[in-house]
């Protein structure tokens, strides 16, 4: 507004540097620097000074401004410039350096009325300095020992640094026109789905890729971008790095190597307890690929009836952050189960927390079906011995009990035909029939304890509860029972197993707890669970492992209470103190049997 309300008066530069004034339509120019008047402007003089007055004060105005300030007619030629201009242009002139400096020019053109340019009007900003900063920010960013590149908000490349164009051996207009080129074609697909979907998101990307050399030979890369955002959170730019990561990958494939080659399933994942990694052995069992097993994938080989077991112990491992052990069956390729020992275990940082779970699965079918034999050996001898202890109880009882009890009464017949006068043979003879007599309830003990024939009778109830009474009668130790009512009978051999393990274990406080107090507590709901303890000293402890661990080596009884609860599908633990020993046991049945 200040140029269109004055400066338009001013003649092109004078010979010294300064604008002379233009002779207006009418008037002459005198030479001198002063203009010549007709009659008519005359009368208006006073107006023209102060019209002079005012284009003085508009001069001293721009000649001021601290850039260069300049117009120019229609054609294109200059008729005014600023003081600044004339002593930047007059200050190379005196020193003859012929010194270039950059400038930011700005011109807007001034439409007469009649749509015409009347002038141009412009300014030239000195931006010497910026220029050299940009070229310095330029040279650290070429120097940089990385790929550095920027990025339009519309993701149009417009600037990738010098190590760039010397790895790929492209010039930079090359690659504003084919970004892409240097991408390996096997990872276009995937880094372009990754980077729009990341870019439509206004989020850092970050992906692995391979980038050609110029030598036409593939490297892998770390990309990294972010955005670049105003004060309003408006994007206006994309940074992004590559990184060679070349030698990492060649570690990794020489380790991945390593892993497949071991005779061992490995997997690994992130903390939250999927996996994304499994070696080669475990790929080519299951018969599936890495990215079918990622994340939850690997569960569906597992067994259904381990499965829910199996998933409860790994969540509850990844929650706690505990070491993870179970036995499992894991289905192959062909559809057979296998059974392996499956461990794992977490890594934890500096901090403490958990960056990855790192585990292995042993194959351990050879033994579990070596431990299924021994236990089918096992029961089948257990089996044969009650059934031997059978036999023994019935010819006590039905051949050697009905003799003595056939000798106890001829002997009380042979004494009763005796004369008064043999009182010595009477006596004798009472003495012998009190032995046989005694030997019959020994033989009756002794078959009742190899096998008693209420079990079968009666049920595991009222076995216990008679064997307790003969217990107690025979070893002075009080035993308190406590049964469910709802006990009931069970299946032959789960009794037979139960009742075995209840006689083992007060034949253990009878022979070892010198305690005088026992108990005996049987339960039953959807599970049966027994309990006998004691308030002895408890089993003798070995060599101690360690401080405060002192390990209890268990005889053959024990033993053989554990293997008869696992006949039955159950579980026997032994829990021993200084306060007493505590045998407790618990086998899944129905309700009603």
């Amino acid at each position: 507004m200040l140029v269109a309300a004055g400066i338009d008066s001013y003649l092109p530069i004078a010979p010294t540097g300064r604008c002379a004034p233009r002779a207006p339509s009418g008037g002459g120019y005198s030479g001198r620097g002063t203009m010549s008047h007709t009659a008519s402007e005359t009368r208006n003089i006073g107006t023209n000074k102060a019209s002079d007055t005012i284009q003085e004060r508009l001069r001293l105005i721009i000649d001021t401004i601290p850039t260069i300030v300049w117009r120019k007619l229609p054609d294109g030629s200059a008729d005014f410039l600023n003081k600044h201009f004339r002593e930047y242009t007059g200050l190379s002139l005196e020193n003859g350096m012929g010194q270039y400096r950059r400038f930011l020019i700005r011109a807007v053109p001034l439409i007469d009325e009649r749509g015409n340019i009347a002038n141009w009007y412009g300014m030239t900003t000195d931006i010497e300095e910026m220029k050299k900063a940009e070229d310095r920010v330029r040279l650290i960013i070429d120097t940089l020992p990385t790929m550095v590149w920027t990025l339009r908000p519309n993701g149009t490349i417009d600037f990738v640094n010098q190590r760039w164009l010397d790895y790929t051996g492209l010039t930079l207009e090359e690659e504003i026109e084919e970004p892409t080129r240097p991408v390996h074609p096997q990872d276009l697909p995937r880094v372009m789905e990754k980077w729009l979907a990341d870019m439509a998101a206004g989020q850092p990307s970050e992906d692995e890729m391979r980038l050609q050399r110029a030598d036409g030979e593939y490297r892998w890369f770390l990309v990294r971008t972010a955005p670049l955002r105003d004060e309003q959170r408006n994007l206006f730019k994309w940074y992004g790095i590559a990184i060679d990561i070349e030698d990492r990958k060649r570690a990794e494939s020489e380790s991945r190597t390593l892993l497949d080659a071991i005779p061992q399933q490995i997997w690994s994942g992130p903390p939250d307890g999927t996996l994304d990694y499994c070696n080669e052995r475990w790929r080519s069992y299951i018969g599936l690929g890495l990215e079918e097993l990622q994340g939850d994938g690997w569960q569906r080989m597992l067994h259904p009836g381990d499965r829910e077991r199996v998933l409860n112990a790994w969540h509850e491992s990844v929650t706690k952050g505990t070491l993870y052990e179970q036995e499992e069956r894991h289905r192959s390729a062909d559809g057979a189960y296998r059974w392996f020992l499956a461990r794992g275990v977490p890594l934890r940082n500096a901090d403490g927390r958990i960056v990855r779970w790192y585990g292995t699965n042993t194959d351990i079918e050879d033994r579990k079906q070596a431990e299924e034999e021994l236990r089918r050996l096992s029961g089948q001898l257990l089996r044969l011995q009650d059934e031997e202890r059978r036999n023994i109880a019935r010819e006590l009882h039905d051949s050697m009990g009905q003799d003595l009890v056939a000798l106890a009464t001829m002997l009380g017949q042979l004494r009763s035909s005796m004369p008064v006068a043999e009182r010595k043979l009477r006596r004798l003879l009472s003495k012998c029939r009190d032995l046989a007599d005694k030997c019959i309830g020994e033989v009756r003990t002794l078959s009742y304890l190899l096998h008693p024939p209420m079990l079968e009778q009666a049920g595991l109830g009222d076995a216990i509860r008679g064997y307790v009474k003969g217990f107690t009668q025979r070893s002075g130790i009080h035993v308190e029972l406590e049964l469910s009512p709802c006990v009931g009978r069970m299946p032959q051999d789960v009794e037979l197993a139960l009742f075995r393990i209840v006689q083992e274990a007060l034949t253990n406080i009878h022979r070892h707890s010198g305690s005088q107090q026992a108990k005996i507590r049987i339960h039953r709901n959807s599970n049966l669970t027994l309990e006998i303890s004691d308030l002895g000293r408890g089993p003798s402890p070995s060599v101690p492992r360690g401080k405060g661990d002192t390990r209890f080596e268990f005889g053959v009884g024990i033993r053989s209470m554990q293997e008869r609860m696992k006949l039955i599908g159950g579980r026997l633990e032994v829990v021993s103190s200084t306060h007493g020993t505590t045998v407790r046991g618990a086998i899944s049945l129905p309700e009603e049997q």
